[in-house]
Parts: structure tokens; C-alpha cells; sequence
């Protein structure tokens, strides 16, 4: 009796490990699809957040990925290494390979690179490349004859610094604003913006069925925005749960993912 409840916990241990194993590897492609009355075409934006420097994916599927989704605009949510990352050239060699398939892409940094050693080194590397590096900064870009405001803020902002970001655009056109965290730019917000794009929770990491996240970092335990899109207002939030994992690597329910968002044009 007693090997037999020896052998059902081993089993029901190796499962566990098997599920965690594709949780935090075998990354999942989120397709969100919103509307605005701004756009006069479909707009396409890969996001790429919290990758943690994460080995496991697999590199080349993430690439066929985002060029069969053929993005106008990429963007890097913060956290693409981790605080503790020794070695940061992996992670930019994929941001080459990602920046081959599209160079309007543009990134916001998040705490881990602040908290990281290497930290300025990585993101004077991504300027180097020819990444857009936007900290309290926005500027409007042209896609296909569109124009599109995009804007960023650091991780650590004021009042002062999330105005910054948005002097100077036109708001008759599509606003981005992209924050590595969703609720820091909550505190300020005006509604000129239609997108924010943000990562930083991991939707929680560990998520109960029709609970979702337990906790999630600056909103405590069960957070109102872990993950998915949100409406406040005129603006959609939405919040990808990330590419790599930060403290352990265990995932719940959550697959790690990237999201290929499509934006198409709504009459009022």
C-alpha cells in the first residue's frame, strides 16, 4: 500500500513538472483584436514583453511567428532581461533577428533592466541598433500613409513625465502609449490616449480558472488589471503576461505568450 501511494504521487509529481515544462516554454501566440474610429486601415503591433531573458523558447518559431503576422509597428515592453542577467547578448541577438523583420520598433524599459547590472549597457546596445527608445518621450510616425502617435514612458514616472510623453502629438490621430507597467500611467491619464500597451504582471504567473491572477506586482492580491484587454473610458489597456518568468519559473494556467494585436477601423 504504501509504494502504491508512492507511485501515484511520483506520477502526479512528474505530471506537474511535464505541465510546468510547457507552461514556461512552449509560448503561446495571443491575437487580440480592437477597434477605433481613428484608423482608415487595419494597423498591426507585435508586443514582446517581459521575456526575462528566457532560454527555453524556441527562438525560430518565435521569428516565422511574427513574420507571418507581418507587423507594421513591434514593441518591447520592458523586462527583457532579468535583474540577475549575467549575459545580456542573446537577448539582443534576437531583438537583431526581431529588428530584421521590422525596424519600426520601439521599446520602454522596465524595473529589471533599471535593476540590472548590465542594464545600461543592454539598452545602449538596443539604441545602437536602431531601436526606438522612447522615456517620457512620443513622436508620430508614418504607416502606409497613417499617421500614428506612439509614445513611452519609463517605469518610474511623474505627473511631469507622462505629460511629456504626449507633448507634441496630434490627437486627431491614433495614440499609443506604451508603459511597462499598466497601473503607473493609470494614476495620470487624460484619455488622449486610444492604446495603452503595458506587461509587468505576468498576469499573475499562477491564475485560478474564473479567478485569474493571485497577485500581481504594485496591485496586490487578486488585481483588477492582470492581464487581457481593459476598457477606462475612451482607452483599452491592454496587458500582455509576458515571454519569460521572473523569481521562479512556474507558470499556472498561463502559458507564456507574445500577443500579435490588430487594430481595424470602427465607424462611430
Amino acid at each position: 500500500m504504501k509504494m502504491k501511494w508512492v507511485l501515484i504521487i511520483g506520477t502526479l509529481l512528474v505530471c506537474v513538472l511535464i505541465y510546468n515544462h510547457i507552461q514556461i516554454s512552449k509560448f503561446y501566440v495571443n491575437k487580440p483584436v480592437l477597434y477605433s474610429p481613428k484608423l482608415s486601415k487595419e494597423l498591426r503591433i507585435t508586443q514582446i514583453s517581459d521575456y526575462h531573458a528566457n532560454y527555453r523558447i524556441n527562438k525560430d518559431r518565435l521569428l516565422r511567428d511574427i513574420r507571418e503576422f507581418d507587423p507594421h509597428i513591434i514593441v518591447l515592453t520592458g523586462d527583457l532581461i532579468d535583474s540577475r542577467t549575467k549575459d545580456i547578448e542573446p537577448t539582443l541577438e534576437l531583438i537583431k533577428d526581431v529588428f530584421s523583420i521590422n525596424n519600426n520598433v520601439f521599446y520602454v524599459n522596465g524595473n529589471h533592466e533599471l535593476g540590472c547590472i548590465l542594464g545600461d549597457e543592454f539598452m545602449s546596445s538596443l539604441k545602437a541598433m536602431g531601436v526606438n527608445l522612447l522615456e517620457n518621450t512620443g513622436e508620430i510616425i508614418n504607416i502606409d500613409g497613417e499617421r500614428i502617435n506612439i509614445c513611452g514612458v519609463g517605469f518610474y514616472i511623474s505627473q511631469k513625465d507622462y505629460k511629456n510623453s504626449l507633448e507634441g502629438i496630434d490627437d486627431k490621430n491614433f495614440t499609443i502609449l506604451l508603459s511597462h507597467s499598466p497601473n503607473r500611467p493609470l494614476y495620470y491619464m487624460t484619455g488622449r490616449e486610444d492604446l495603452i500597451i503595458s506587461g509587468h504582471t505576468h498576469g499573475g504567473q499562477v491564475r485560478l480558472p474564473f479567478l485569474g491572477a493571485i497577485i500581481a506586482p504594485g496591485q496586490g492580491y487578486f488585481p483588477k488589471y492582470d492581464k487581457g484587454v481593459f476598457k477606462i473610458g475612451d482607452t483599452l489597456l491592454h496587458i500582455d503576461s509576458g515571454l519569460g518568468n521572473s523569481v521562479f519559473p512556474i507558470r499556472f494556467f498561463n502559458r507564456v505568450q507574445i500577443s500579435n494585436i490588430t487594430i481595424k477601423r470602427i465607424n462611430h
